[in-house]
């Protein structure tokens, strides 16, 4: 059956633009009077692209997209997209960005014959444009606005591409560029990809990934099989990386597979997706609470979850007020490392001197925590407050770590991977407790079971998901499991 996602409403239903799944036209009368069609009529989070031809105030396309947004589908245009669409001295406020685009050297470098076309009116429908050379700056132009339909107008002064004017179109103006126009809204609907006779994909999920990461939370192997088990799922997975930044407001989903950390673009990417109302695994929240082992250490303190005894130093401490351990080895943490990276083991009072010299260069704060020594850590991973698999990860050969980042041959240990009925009750009681003080995320409980008692080490925002690893007992079940739950996301 064919999925309806978007309705796009125009003044005149004709055959110039007709429904076709998984979009529905309908006419701007039968949407005002809510004249939906049955698939579709009980949908809060249905999509809209309202093509009225007068988007002026009280007028058609104007109520419309008031509508939409009482109605709580989500709108292109909405409401305060068409208000400054007619106020011109506000779109000057996002001309600087785009002009700096308009600056790169691919179309800087272009000869006075090859960027004769920018002297010309330019055209984006859904931010996309035939010109190869404008790509980026139609994607940041329709981020920025928001308009189905726009013309540009460019000006050359003191040798650079100055914006003169950005004006909202409609269906009337672009009469005969409408087969440029019918492959645009299908690639902004997802729809462009499903032209094979196979099933329509019902969710368009966005996984955020960096191919350069040398220890990724997940592998490109890991990913495809995302891909394949979504595709079983009715999803369509898009592996995406941080130069997608404007086009996130086209997913239902964001599901960030790049190390997060607060100054960081994975923290940006959540950022907007809470904003556009898209669901993201990990949100901003869980990023925040997470990246920092000192708030970490509080939290789980202040719930008497139990952890390695630890406190805290400050830089600006004087001498004499700074305590230091009373027993050795200690552990060294900077507040925000990730895969073992800002964390040191030290072994005497000077050693523990030179190395929190070292590290006060980078970090205001340092956590010292009890040494605790094991031949493995328990890695509880948790959905939506529920434990989804089970990981043993031992410790580096020779290393008292899971990673040994400076060895060439052993940087990593070995790991069992443990169904959950073989977790002892502790164990996952107290991964639950400790994840269920971050959200309802994706998350990684990392604990050390020492004589009978549950130490958690730390929690992690994005764990480690990898093939024939943290999959090995579920198997294809796990990344169902993730679907199920991004479907529960989208339509809630």
């Amino acid at each position: 059956m064919s999925i309806i996602t978007h309705l796009v409403i125009v003044d005149k239903v004709t055959e110039e633009l007709p429904s076709e799944a998984p979009r529905y036209v309908i006419s701007a009368q039968d949407y005002i009077a809510n004249r939906l069609p049955p698939e579709v009529a009980e949908k809060t989070n249905l999509r809209v692209i309202n093509l009225c031809n007068d988007y002026d105030y009280l007028k058609t396309g104007y109520y419309c997209s008031l509508l939409a947004d009482a109605r709580e589908h989500r709108c292109i245009p909405n409401v305060w997209d068409i208000v400054q669409a007619r106020w011109k001295r506000v779109h000057k406020h996002a001309f600087p960005e785009l002009e700096r685009v308009l600056a790169e050297p691919d179309i800087m470098e272009l000869s006075a014959e090859e960027s004769a076309f920018l002297q010309e009116d330019l055209y984006f429908f859904f931010g996309r444009t035939a010109d190869k050379q404008l790509r980026v700056f139609g994607r940041k132009l329709f981020d920025a606005f928001r308009l189905p339909i726009m013309r540009v107008r460019l000006r050359q002064k003191h040798g650079h591409w100055r914006i003169k004017e950005v004006e909202a179109l409609t269906l009337n103006d672009i009469r005969d560029q409408m087969d440029a126009f019918r492959a645009a809204i299908s690639q902004y609907m997802g729809s462009y990809w499903n032209k094979k006779g196979k099933p329509q994909d019902k969710y368009w999920l966005a996984v955020l990934h960096d191919p350069d990461e040398p220890l990724p939370p997940s592998t490109m192997r890991t990913l495809k099989k995302l891909v394949e088990v979504g595709r079983k799922k009715r999803f369509f997975v898009e592996l995406i990386t941080k130069r997608h930044f404007e086009s996130l407001l086209e997913y239902d989903a964001l599901f960030i597979r790049a190390t997060t950390s607060v100054n960081h673009y994975t923290y940006r990417f959540a950022q907007k997706a809470e904003r556009e109302e898209i669901p993201c695994v990990d949100d901003t929240n869980s990023i925040l609470r997470c990246c920092n082992k000192i708030y970490l250490q509080e939290l789980l303190k202040s719930k008497k979850i139990k952890t390695p005894n630890a406190y805290f130093i400050n830089r600006r401490q004087k001498d004499g007020q700074m305590p230091t351990p009373s027993e050795y080895p200690v552990v060294l943490k900077v507040p925000d490392g990730s895969f073992s990276l800002g964390v040191f083991k030290v072994n005497s009072p000077e050693e523990f001197q030179q190395k929190v010299g070292e590290l006060f260069k980078k970090s205001e704060l340092l956590l010292v925590q009890e040494f605790l020594p094991s031949a493995f850590d328990w890695r509880i991973g948790l959905l939506g407050g529920k434990p989804l698999f089970a990981c043993k990860y031992y410790m580096a050969k020779k290393h008292w770590q899971i990673y040994n980042h400076g060895s060439k041959r052993f940087k990593q240990g070995g790991f069992e991977t443990v169904p959950l009925e073989g977790v002892p009750e502790k164990v996952l009681k107290t991964a639950q407790r400790a994840a269920g003080l971050i959200g309802q995320g994706l998350y990684g409980v990392d604990i050390k079971e020492i004589d009978g008692t549950a130490y958690v080490i730390e929690i992690n925002d994005n764990p480690n998901i990898d093939a024939g690893v943290e999959d090995k007992i579920l198997g294809n079940g796990l990344y169902e499991a993730i679907f199920d739950h991004f479907q529960q996301l989208i339509d809630a």
